[in-house]
């Protein structure tokens, strides 16, 4: 406010100055009494009038510079407050002023930006947008995960790798910035969900089943035992009431297998040290290798890592698949088995590899469900087992990969705060 009213005095002052000393100019040149004093005089008013709009353009200039500044985001401009005139001064020192709480305001927008953007960096779906023109203006880390980097290039490409996976659960909305049409996506992996349903329909299922066969096979082997101990039946009869004896127990006893899908207890957690687990199983299983000539690698990192969890259920899912990818490499005289553990910030990942055969990929998902095996001699529980065990923890139980090179069965499980800790302190 004093700015303006210095201003307006001081224009005030020179159009005053300009007229009066224009009007002596005038007067003296039109009575003829002072020609060369007049013309001197008329030369003075032009002079100040040129003074005047070099001093309102001196004005002009630094404002416009200044909104020149603004409209291209550059904060860094500073007008000396010093060594100025009383106006100058006070204009410095106002547009100084308004371009400090600028650039306070740009610094407290960026500020809130990495917020969100953190913010949406921790979130664990995949959040992305695209605007009108179909490309990606925002894709957190979660999205490059599940989508990968080729699909984010624009919207086709997201549109595109959806249609082709359907174990993705994607969340559309639109919003209006400003004038712009922003589409929201929001994707989550429900692969291990469904693998956690199916798991435990499979679980009901099985109860269901064990429980009726065995109610219906328990009386027939009691009848056939009792009817088979009376003397006056037929030696036919009785060759024939040992076999429905018999062929009822080997049914009993492949049912009884099965309980353990539907009647598996819960785990009794504790910390124990998956490193030194492989170890002591591959020194079981040591000799068994080294008749089938089957060499064994155990790669760790770091070198050791403890799990919360029931060490004597892990001992049973891995020696399983040891057990597993030993017999896939029946036969062949330069079998190989691979073992990688490794401990990320979130989790803890176990490769188990082997050379042999390939898995078709139609076949990686069945040889998880019960009664389902490959094996002559194979009862279908084995691998469901594991998984069941695992889910128990939590944890995920997949086929990673199965080419000519190699088959990997991957363990996936989640890491918590206590874990992370104690694997640190041991290490």
């Amino acid at each position: 406010m004093w700015f303006n009213q210095r201003l307006y005095f001081l224009i005030l002052a020179y159009v005053l100055l300009i007229l009066l000393t224009a009007g002596a100019a005038g007067w003296l040149l039109w009575s003829h009494t002072g020609i060369i004093i007049g013309t001197m005089l008329m030369g003075c008013a032009l002079l100040q009038i040129a003074a005047l709009v070099h001093r309102l353009n001196s004005f002009n200039r630094k404002i416009r510079l200044f909104f020149d500044a603004v409209e291209d985001r550059e904060n860094m401009c500073y007008f000396p407050e010093t060594g100025r005139g009383d106006e100058q001064q006070q204009l410095h020192r106002s547009l100084n002023r308004i371009n400090e709480l600028l650039a306070q305001s740009k610094a407290d927008q960026q500020k809130q930006d990495r917020f969100y953007r953190s913010l949406l960096e921790e979130v664990p779906i995949g959040v992305l947008a695209w605007n009108a023109t179909g490309q990606i203006v925002i894709a957190n880390q979660a999205a490059h995960s599940l989508l990968g980097d080729a699909a984010l290039v624009n919207r086709r490409g997201v549109e595109s790798f959806l249609e082709q996976h359907n174990n993705l659960s994607v969340s559309r909305s639109e919003m209006k910035l400003q004038a712009e049409v922003i589409t929201l996506l929001s994707v989550k992996d429900i692969a291990n969900e469904l693998t956690d349903r199916e798991s435990e329909s499979w679980g009901k299922l099985t109860h269901v089943l064990t429980h009726e066969i065995m109610n219906t096979i328990a009386p027939i082997i009691s009848l056939s035992q009792t009817l088979s101990t009376y003397t006056d039946v037929d030696q036919k009869v009785h060759r024939g009431l040992d076999i429905i004896r018999t062929q009822g127990e080997r049914l009993m006893e492949f049912t009884e297998s099965f309980r353990h899908l539907s009647y598996l207890p819960p785990p009794d957690k504790r910390l124990f040290s998956l490193s030194d687990l492989l170890q002591n199983l591959y020194e079981l299983l040591q000799g068994d290798m080294q008749v089938r000539a089957i060499s064994f690698s155990i790669r760790s990192a770091p070198s050791s890592i403890s799990f919360l969890g029931d060490e004597n259920q892990f001992s049973q899912v891995l020696l399983n698949l040891l057990k597993n990818a030993m017999q896939a490499l029946e036969g062949q005289t330069q079998g190989s088995i691979r073992v990688c553990l490794q401990q990320t910030t979130d989790r803890i990942l176990i490769e188990i590899a082997n050379n042999g055969p390939v898995i078709l990929p139609e076949m990686q998902e069945k040889i998880f469900v019960p009664f389902f095996t490959t094996k002559a001699e194979g009862s279908g529980i084995g691998l469901s087992l594991c998984r069941q065990i695992l889910r128990l923890h939590k944890g995920h139980l997949f086929v990673k990969e199965s080419s000519s090179e190699q088959t990997v069965f991957c363990i996936e499980l989640p890491l918590e705060e206590h874990d992370s800790e104690e694997s640190t302190n041991a290490s």
